[in-house]
């Protein structure tokens, strides 16, 4: 069994969502951890890989928004100051699904559970696995970007704000986004 841990310094969790439908919004959550495990000296076949996000974090570089974003409306982060991804199955696109999860692969689906104010719902992620490097202090790195789109709505993020002249605020699909550079642990 081989542990990777999340490389903070090379690393970044966001999201996206449209604001009164004409432009992006972006935030980021600054703190959180990425615990995976393989079989094998490398990526042969993961076996274990979950993240777990402090919402307390979050910032989108307005502070007035971040703490709407913190508040009841949205993410309650006094009641609910964690957000937690867990993988359940691997698949490269264009084949069968495995039985188990299975290598990283250049083109990927990533299956798993998101839970976001105690709401889990399945959700599939579109990933792409950068490879493996050994950097210049000989510790071994992977790298991979994964993607996808949530219904804010579905996860109890239900605030709907109007514009004056009825224009809704926010969309409800949101982009995230994982920039992810891992290290192998000894």
């Amino acid at each position: 069994m081989t542990n990777w841990n999340v490389d903070h310094a090379h690393s970044e969790l966001f999201f996206k969502i449209k604001y009164l439908m004409i432009s992006t919004v972006t935030g980021f959550v600054t703190s959180f951890d990425l615990d995976v495990q393989t079989s094998g000296p490398d990526f042969g076949e993961v076996t274990y890989l979950q993240l777990t996000a402090d919402m307390t974090s979050l910032s989108t570089n307005h502070e007035p928004r971040d703490k709407h974003l913190k508040s009841p409306d949205f993410f309650d982060v006094e009641n609910h100051p964690k957000l937690k991804f867990q993988a359940t199955r691997f698949e490269k696109q264009g084949q069968t699904p495995p039985s188990l999860l299975s290598a990283f692969r250049k083109d990927y689906k990533l299956h798993g559970n998101l839970i976001i104010k105690d709401i889990s719902k399945s959700i599939i992620l579109d990933g792409e696995f950068g490879g493996l490097a050994t950097d210049n202090s000989g510790q071994r790195r992977a790298g991979f970007t994964v993607k996808g789109k949530i219904s804010r709505k579905e996860f109890g993020l239900t605030w709907d704000g109007f514009t004056d002249s009825g224009k809704l605020i926010l969309a409800d699909e949101v982009d995230i986004v994982g920039n992810i550079q891992l290290i192998k642990q000894a």
